[in-house]
């Protein structure tokens, strides 16, 4: 079974236990990755319209009330899924959620309940690829990382995405 603290502590790397308000990020004013504009009843904010830090006791109480047990992650048996899950759906809940429903096969609604967590569960406890299968993978991953960088690198190249990221897949198909 996953754990929490492990998890938490994964996100914490990820968000910074800081107070933030970049303008490109849609959720405005958020601290340690809670968005003031998405949990306005987070009872952090208090501490921070006062001047101060929220304890991490009280941060960690919210990711674990809101997020990890909407993922259920203590069912979860792999600790690395758990960790990705959690924080893919801190980022954007339902696509964390439905993207993971369609890796395991079980219909996208954006809920995690008995059903996905034992397609999880039978995902990770298989082998699901074999060796030449693995070096595809891999190499449709490496490639598609790199075109990744060259549009990241060069902004003209980015319409090239689409069929580049259309060939990196078919490596795998």
């Amino acid at each position: 079974m996953a754990d929490f603290e492990k998890a938490f502590a994964r996100l914490m790397d990820e968000e910074g236990i800081k107070l933030s308000n970049r303008k490109a990020d849609r959720g405005g004013l958020t601290f340690a990755g809670i968005s003031r504009k998405y949990h306005a009843h987070w009872t952090g904010w208090n501490y921070i319209d006062a001047g101060a830090t929220p304890p991490l006791d009280i941060v960690r109480a919210f990711y674990r009330e809101v997020y990890w047990t909407m993922i259920r992650g203590e069912q979860i048996n792999s600790q690395r899924v758990a960790e990705v899950l959690f924080s893919q759906c801190v980022n954007n809940e339902d696509a964390g959620i439905k993207t993971m429903q369609r890796i395991v096969g079980v219909i996208a609604d954006g809920k995690v309940g008995q059903k996905t967590v034992a397609a999880i569960n039978r995902a990770t406890e298989q082998p699901s690829a074999t060796p030449e299968e693995a070096v595809l993978m891999r190499y449709s991953l490496a490639h598609s990382a790199r075109y990744h960088a060259i549009g990241m690198n060069v902004k003209t190249q980015r319409a090239n995405w689409p069929g580049w990221w259309a060939r990196a897949m078919r490596i795998v198909k």
